[in-house]
């Protein structure tokens, strides 16, 4: 083993023979991933050289470029880029309303990114696996994942050793590629005006991605600068150069051609609902850092309000003023954006690092993503086996309001991230057997679903299972029981119940048809 002890000026101890291909080295690495515990089971030093760790990485593979793997479970506290805690600060100022509370939400040092820019100037990308559920500032860690083109995953490494399974593997796994440049151009009429996306961009036109996958998505956003003809034609293309696993250089190339019209109506009659919320969502995580919640929120809703007075003013036919008026296309749009409201990264109780972690996913969060994020989808478990075998796998959604929620019922809710397990306190003593193996009295608040042999229990695995293919991350479970935290965590993401100073969703249909009336007057 070779040691460098320096951890501000770090340097490589050998110049060749750092990187091997695994074939050659494969029984010695092996040997050494199961030895690691052993070697460090008894180490009681709880500082982390994280900046450091990885700068001695990247200048092993530096020549060659590549993917690093970062495996963090505390702060980084000395040595390059070390940090110091800011949470409590963090509570402080939130709890007084400090208006200057979203500064903690920044990076705190420049050493990073300045590593982040040189790791993507050499084809490095990063991956950081954060092992924790103390602070360790993820504001200022996700700098280098999200500038070298890859993601920040977060989890327990007590309760969640199967979301680290899954993670990694599909991780190493998925459909990927390496010194990727993107370039996006458009037709006569129209400019690109920004990227939304973790990447790093050195020059105007080009996006520069270290690494590129099947998980990741970069938003475009468009200028109109000049007239189209009706009915003509408005191209798009992105052009996608990279290198594959095996070594090959390829391009992909993706043309898209749409229609011009000068009519407003049609506009919103063939609107992307999930595509045009998507972009409110980056707007509202590229917000976080730089404004107070309250204004991000209030940004949300004026986004809505101002959509749908558009609607109002030029499309709507002649109607009673007392009537809200949302068009077909974007019926959904007012309850996603008080779910966007309402959501972790946007709420002002709960921990810094959930709002930076919330924040850093969905730069490159997709389409298919961003919406079950801030709008999970819940179903009722109990009652599965009297679905006829049919109907889709997975049942019709549930509305999210507690209405629905009856004390005697078991009810699963997922956003793409958790898969939340709520057990009633009136729920049948067989139903709990079935699903849990134990009675009511015992039920687990480290859940690991295991399948019993009966339908119910075979039928519940089968929607999770079907659940957690539909997502890229893996799916991790836990257990929310009414009357403790974990139930009122549950309650919490109903997003159309009212909440402590927060609108339900009738009274905030209510408050945006108050306010498009009062632009139209």
């Amino acid at each position: 083993m070779l040691i460098v002890p320096d951890i501000q000026d770090v340097y490589t101890p050998l110049q060749t023979d750092l990187i091997l291909p695994i074939s050659e080295c494969r029984e010695n690495l092996e040997q050494l991933l199961e030895s690691i515990p052993n070697m460090f089971g008894n180490n009681r030093v709880a500082d982390s050289a994280f900046g450091a760790a990885m700068k001695a990485a990247f200048l092993a593979i530096k020549s060659t470029g590549g993917k690093l793997l970062v495996f963090q479970s505390v702060l980084p506290s000395t040595g390059i880029g070390s940090l110091s805690a800011r949470e409590a600060e963090g509570r402080s100022n939130i709890s007084m309303a400090e208006k200057e509370a979203h500064k903690l939400l920044q990076p705190v040092d420049k050493n990073l990114k300045t590593m982040a820019l040189e790791f993507a100037k050499y084809q490095v990308c990063v991956d950081v696996f954060l092992a924790t559920q103390s602070y360790v500032d993820i504001a200022s860690i996700s700098v280098v994942p999200n500038t070298t083109g890859l993601l920040l995953l977060s989890f327990s490494a007590l309760s969640d050793p199967a979301k680290l399974f899954n993670d990694l593997r599909w991780n190493i796994s998925r459909p990927q590629g390496f010194e990727a440049v993107m370039r996006v151009r458009c037709s006569q009429g129209l400019q690109v005006q920004d990227y939304l996306g973790s990447f790093c961009k050195r020059v105007p036109t080009d996006v520069d991605l270290p690494a590129i996958d099947s998980d990741k998505a970069i938003m475009v956003t468009f200028k109109h600068d000049d007239k189209f003809q009706e009915n003509s034609e408005c191209a798009f293309q992105c052009a996608l150069l990279y290198t594959t696993v095996f070594g090959q250089r390829r391009i992909r190339v993706m043309n898209l051609s749409l229609t011009c019209t000068n009519m407003l109506s049609n506009l919103f009659r063939y609107a992307d609902l999930e595509t045009q919320f998507t972009y409110v969502v980056k707007q509202a995580g590229s917000a976080i850092p730089s404004t107070p919640l309250s204004q991000v929120r209030d940004q949300v809703t004026s986004t809505c309000i101002n959509v749908l007075q558009s609607y109002r003013k030029y499309c709507a036919s002649v109607s009673s003023s007392g009537q809200l008026i949302l068009p077909e296309a974007l019926k959904l749009l007012p309850l996603y954006a008080l779910a966007l409201t309402k959501s972790i990264g946007l709420r002002n109780d709960g921990r810094l690092d959930d709002r930076s972690y919330w924040a850093s996913i969905v730069s490159s969060i997709s389409v298919v993503l961003a919406v079950p994020l801030v709008f999970p989808r819940m179903i009722a478990l109990h009652d599965l086996i009297l679905r006829e075998d049919d109907e889709s796998l997975v049942p019709t959604p549930l509305t999210l309001n507690s209405e629905n929620i009856r004390d005697d019922g078991v009810y699963f809710m997922e956003n793409g991230e958790d898969g939340l397990l709520y057990v009633g306190n009136s729920v049948h003593p067989a139903i709990l057997e079935q699903l849990f193996g134990v009675s009511s009295a015992a039920v687990p608040n480290q859940l690991v679903l295991e399948q019993f042999d009966n339908e119910l229990s075979r039928k519940v695995n089968e929607v999770v299972n079907e659940i957690r293919r539909q997502r890229c991350s893996y799916l991790r479970l836990r257990l929310c029981k009414k009357g403790d935290p974990s139930g009122d965590f549950f309650r919490s993401l109903l997003v159309e119940d009212k909440a402590l100073g927060s609108l339900s969703y009738v009274e905030f249909l209510v408050h945006v048809h108050r306010q498009i009336q009062s632009k139209l007057t």
